[in-house]
């Protein structure tokens, strides 16, 4: 199942490429396909080199929160000048949003109470 993540996240970032040769603009949904293939690498790397997957899986969450951000970003701006703006856009920048508060008052709490978790999906980056 990993692996054909990361096959078809690697063909969707071939195609983003493509994309945005073609179109000249960079969007902020082309890194999802990228998202999906650094997920998966670092799923396939977690046993035989943890810090390779460690290094992947905060590159996946630097770029989910840039992409996030700027899509989120525009949709706000758009939506508080009263201009159209695309839903799908707006419900990423919330999303992100809350994905920074929770990892960051998840991490505080695991830093403040001395525990950090030994097992489980986020336990290379709360704790290290």
């Amino acid at each position: 199942m990993v692996q054909g993540a990361f096959a078809v996240g690697s063909i969707g970032v071939l195609i983003n490429i493509v994309d945005v040769i073609e179109s000249g603009r960079l969007e902020p949904y082309h890194a999802f396909p990228a998202l999906v293939a650094l997920g998966a690498g670092a799923e396939l790397l977690k046993d035989r080199r943890p810090g390779a997957a460690r290094a992947l899986r905060v590159v996946a969450s630097v770029l989910l929160v840039v992409a996030g951000s700027v899509a989120g970003y525009g949709a706000w701006s758009a939506l508080f000048q009263g201009a159209a703006y695309d839903w799908l856009d707006l419900v990423l920048g919330v999303s992100v949003a809350l994905f920074v508060v929770v990892g960051g008052a998840g991490r505080l709490l695991a830093r403040r109470s001395g525990r950090t978790p030994k097992s489980g999906a986020n336990a290379d980056m709360i704790s290290g």
